[in-house]
């Protein structure tokens, strides 16, 4: 079997139509990586199909969820992410407005000091966690501010907010 090489993203199925249109007829194959993979310039998979192929793109670049990584006349391979356990914690309608600053900046305090990347939705904040057991040291973390919080987990693809990927410890 010969191994094929993709060397930058051609663009993303979720952010252009058009690929995601060509991703359904050719029919596309996926290869899946975590989002800490997601993160390295270089590595060997295989897709759900079989095909074996070295991914080497440029420093600094990073894989989304979506991204075209060979595109052919006969063949597209996309990178999926993989779906990780995170905790949503979600600000209740029943805040007081003297608590509208603290309670936000108190969470997002607490989830930096952890080194914990974000992602943000509405009125909810996702960040990753390693196990269920997590929550409750969340809602320890949290203390006080809990009447006005829903703790919560969840699996989900998760892709940190742009300028909010810190290192994870």
């Amino acid at each position: 079997m010969v191994m094929i090489t993709a060397t930058s993203i051609l663009g993303n199925i979720y952010r252009d139509p058009s690929l995601k249109e060509k991703f359904h007829q050719i029919p596309g194959e996926v290869v899946k990586v975590s989002r800490i993979e997601s993160q390295r310039v270089r590595m060997r998979k295989s897709s759900d199909k079989g095909t074996d192929i070295a991914i080497t793109l440029p420093p600094g670049s990073k894989l989304r969820h979506g991204d075209v990584v060979l595109l052919s006349d006969d063949k597209m391979i996309i990178v999926e992410l993989e779906p990780e356990n995170v905790a949503v914690v979600q600000i209740k309608e029943n805040i007081h407005k003297d608590d509208l600053i603290e309670v936000p900046v108190r969470i997002g305090h607490t989830i930096g000091n952890l080194h914990r990347p974000i992602k943000l939705e509405g009125n909810r904040i996702y960040f990753p966690i390693q196990t269920e057991g997590e929550l409750d040291m969340f809602r320890k973390l949290f203390g006080h501010m809990n009447e006005h919080l829903e703790i919560k987990g969840s699996k989900m693809v998760f892709e940190p907010e742009e300028g909010m990927d810190v290192h994870e410890h």
